[in-house]
């Protein structure tokens, strides 16, 4: 099986995707029995093209990295923007990893609107999609017989939503905690070694680990988007970002940081979810919690989810120190997940 791949959005995670792809090609034909070419790349600020046969997607990453614009490729047409190449495109998956914007989801609900419309699967590491427009776009690919697809919109790489979904039938979701924001957790264990605020939020940066705009890390956005996305997915809540009880780590000093220490504690970023009778409750804040915990353990840019089920009681799933390559080890595990879908040898 050949597949068609369009990819919006080209920055740190999707070029990473590009490389894996390129490198594991011969396995996936192997052990899936999966061909891919490439035919579309819209982005930001190096343009938009597709292809009648296929884009090199090593060159493409190249160019980008250069800072070029797409349109020197070879074989390639320029097309207006995103959407003008979703509307061209013959592509059978598009993946969709465009900024967040935190505000709305867009252009990304747009983005995965149009291509589930055209009978596109759609694998997505946007989490403002999830948190926006989780059913509309649930029942959009439902009613067009494609897979949508998001396991690297919530701690990267780690098979969050695919537990829930294949490990855990028959089960409730009751409620869930996590430290799901790298960057704060970065800061506030920085801190902890004898960093300002600012050289660990300068680290976070250099790292490529902080959001574009590192404002939403640090006053809990990034954290909020994550919990909505969770419980829309996994508590089938209609919550959105703006409905979050939501605190930052900006006020919190380093004096604040020893005494902590000196009582056997640490500050993290604490997600929070509960079911309650007026419906889910969501908080995001900064807590006090034991060095010997699950999440008083995390160091650095390591992230920790504890799910709380009906059946099962409580799953904790811990990621150490992940980086760009996890999330893009999502955006490849979902596109196993769309072959496999389709039954096809």
């Amino acid at each position: 099986m050949e597949l068609r791949l369009a990819f919006i959005g080209f920055g740190n995670v999707a070029r990473s995707f590009a490389r894996i792809l390129t490198t594991r090609a011969r396995e996936l034909f192997e052990e899936y029995g999966l061909r891919f070419k490439t035919i579309a790349i819209a982005t930001g600020s190096h343009g938009c093209v597709t292809s009648n046969d296929e884009i090199d997607l090593i060159e493409a990453v190249k160019c980008v990295e250069r800072g070029g614009p797409l349109t020197y490729l070879s074989g390639c047409e320029p097309a207006d923007n995103s959407v003008a190449v979703l509307n061209q495109t013959s592509a059978d998956v598009m993946f969709e990893t465009t900024p967040l914007d935190i505000n709305s989801g867009e252009p990304a609900i747009t983005h995965i609107r149009t291509a589930l419309a055209r009978g596109i699967h759609v694998v997505t590491a946007n989490k403002g999609p999830i948190a926006f427009g989780y059913s509309e776009l649930k029942s959009l690919a439902v009613r067009h017989n494609v897979q949508f697809r998001f396991e690297g919109t919530v701690m990267d790489g780690t098979p969050i939503f695919n537990l829930a979904e294949l490990c855990l039938p028959g089960a409730r979701v009751l409620g869930f905690s996590g430290v799901l924001n790298s960057t704060t957790n970065l800061i506030l264990t920085g801190m902890e070694a004898g960093q300002s605020f600012e050289e660990s939020l300068a680290e976070a940066k250099r790292r490529g680990i902080a959001e574009a705009n590192a404002d939403y890390d640090v006053d809990g956005w990034d954290a909020a988007v994550k919990a909505v996305a969770l419980a829309n997915v996994l508590m089938n809540a209609e919550a959105r970002p703006a409905g979050v009880k939501r605190s930052a780590i900006r006020d919190i000093s380093i004096k604040d940081v020893e005494a902590a220490a000196a009582s056997g504690k640490v500050i993290r970023l604490v997600a929070r979810a509960e079911q309650t009778a007026n419906g889910i409750s969501l908080v995001v804040r900064p807590e006090l919690v034991s060095r010997a915990s699950v999440f008083g353990s995390l160091g650095g840019t390591s992230n920790a989810l504890v799910i709380k089920t009906d059946l099962m009681g409580e799953i904790a799933v811990v990621e150490n120190d992940p980086g760009v390559d996890q999330t893009a080890y999502a955006l490849l595990s979902d596109l196993i997940g769309v072959r496999n879908s389709m039954h096809q040898p």
